[in-house]
């Protein structure tokens, strides 16, 4: 069943989609009256409906059933991203969010490329916008929150409100993942720092590790900034979740 994200979807017993989704229900799905299927707040709350009609710039769908449903995992991970080019933010954050991801919290470092504070909002827009086609796709009823880009000083100096806080590091020295969470056993929330292409400088581990980030290893293999970012998550979530 098709899914589609609607930010408010009230209390009647229908709803209207706006222009997006209504156009991308009529053009490139093709659906039409009496197809059934999906939408949801981001909140928790998902509505299965039929749609009634499409028109040029919205959709009217009936709803049939409303439910909360939780199918985000119980620990809330935040990830501080260094940005990167766009190719590679997009798939970070794409993958982060398929896989439950809270938070993202672009970071910028002295190795980032582009800077975004001259386009913050447009590049907040669009990482948005790829969080919830991420939600549609892999079935979440909450979408990623997106916060506002930050440069390292500031994330760091911030960071004592989580319980866990990690820092990836191809380092030798750095301890392995696996090791530091089976030393955690029970987080209330972990928040993990991943570099830009060419890694963090070393006055910025050294901040880090100030800060309280304990250091970690994804492996031998120095991983793209995407890569680590969602096998981070992964292992993150495996190690709490299963």
């Amino acid at each position: 069943m098709h899914r589609f994200y609607v930010p408010d979807l009230g209390t009647e017993n229908f709803v209207w989609l706006d222009s997006r989704e209504a156009l991308h229900m009529a053009r490139t799905l093709r659906l039409g009256p009496g197809a059934g299927i999906a939408l949801f707040d981001g909140s928790g709350v998902e509505c299965v409906g039929l749609l009634e009609r499409v028109e040029r710039r919205r959709a009217k769908v009936q709803i049939v059933r409303r439910e909360r449903l939780d199918r985000d995992p119980r620990l809330a991970v935040t990830l501080a991203c260094a940005v990167v080019k766009a190719k590679a933010m997009d798939q970070a954050v794409e993958r982060c969010a398929e896989l439950g991801l809270r938070e993202l919290i672009p970071v910028e470092t002295r190795r980032s490329v582009p800077k975004v504070a001259s386009k913050e909002a447009a590049h907040v827009e669009r990482w948005e916008r790829i969080a919830v086609e991420a939600s549609k796709q892999c079935g979440r009823t909450t979408v990623t929150r997106i916060a506002a880009p930050r440069p390292l000083p500031a994330l760091l100096a911030r960071s004592e409100g989580w319980g866990l806080t990690l820092v990836c590091s191809p380092e030798p020295q750095a301890a392995r993942l696996r090791d530091v969470l089976v030393a955690h056993p029970s987080p209330p929330s972990v928040l993990y720092l991943v570099g830009p292409e060419g890694g963090f400088e070393e006055g910025e581990l050294r901040d880090a590790d100030a800060a309280g980030f304990v250091p970690v290893s994804l492996g031998r293999s120095i991983l793209r900034t995407e890569t680590a970012a969602a096998t981070a998550l992964a292992a993150i979530l495996y190690q709490y979740e299963t």
